[in-house]
């Protein structure tokens, strides 16, 4: 009897052994989030058209931008093909949560609140918020000056503005929209004294509007992009980092970053917001 209750014993553990083994061989590939990319052909980049000039819709209709380089050059280090989805910005974290898309690039800001439901890379570029006011508000010079009880600022919600303007401003009134298109005509249509955003957006938004707003371009907060990765994806955070380091030192990048925020003469080539 005894030799037998060995036996099974034996059994058992060997079946055990080799189920792990087995289990280990296919955790392994599922991990492999490059290999999957690259066995499926296509990085699916999550992004949030309208936030100029990282991601926005030429008069054509393509998807073109700062962001929109990034993301090509990473499928063209890749060997694969890029597919761009779409989002409102609030959408994009849900979208990668649900395997909807590999990464998200988006003028992104790393953060902790974020980080606890994805990781990020390494900064891929350093921004801030700053202020576009109204003119009907002549008196304004920093973000102390805005807080004040019936002053109402704009923001697109679920962004580092909405974020930084809900916890700063503590007597005026922060009124969160779909997106940064809407929080700038709340502006211009003067509904809100100020919209917060990241200084590329202010200084293009002023732009556009120069009749009705004045910019506060030095940031008053100091914040870092990066690209969004589902948790869990160790090897694809790093693989991202390597090719972020290389393309930040590349004559490609030079160029774009020429491109997008110094000569910027894209500028006729995308629609006019209103």
């Amino acid at each position: 009897m005894l030799k037998n209750v060995t036996k099974i014993a034996a059994l058992a553990v060997t079946m055990i052994i080799l189920a792990l083994l087995f289990a280990g061989c296919g955790s392994g590939d599922s991990k492999s989030a490059v290999a999957d990319i690259k066995k499926k052909g296509k990085i699916v980049v999550g992004t949030a058209s309208g936030y100029y000039p990282f991601e926005m819709a030429d008069k054509q209709g393509a998807l073109v931008g700062y962001d929109i380089d990034v993301a090509k050059a990473i499928a063209k280090e890749l060997g694969v093909e890029v597919e761009f989805q779409n989002y409102a910005f609030a959408g994009l974290v849900p979208a990668i949560q649900a395997n909807k898309i590999d990464i998200v690039i988006a003028g992104m800001t790393i953060n902790d609140k974020r980080k606890e439901v994805v990781d990020f890379t390494d900064p891929y570029f350093v921004s801030g918020q700053a202020l576009l006011i109204n003119k009907q508000y002549r008196n304004i010079k920093t973000w102390q000056d805005l807080d004040k009880p019936g002053n109402v600022i704009a923001v697109s919600m679920g962004t580092t503005a909405d974020q930084t303007a809900s916890s700063m401003f503590k007597q005026a009134t922060v009124k969160k929209f779909e997106g940064s298109a809407l929080a700038g005509l709340e502006l211009i249509n003067g509904k809100a004294a100020a919209v917060v955003h990241e200084t590329p957006w202010v200084a293009i938004y002023h732009r556009l509007h120069a009749d009705t707003t004045y910019p506060i371009l030095e940031p008053f907060t100091t914040e870092n992009l990066g690209i969004a990765v589902t948790k869990g994806k160790p090897e694809l955070v790093d693989w991202l980092n390597k090719f972020l380091k290389q393309y930040k030192e590349s004559e490609e990048y030079k160029k774009s970053y020429q491109y997008w925020f110094v000569d910027m003469p894209w500028w006729d080539s995308v629609p006019q917001k209103k």
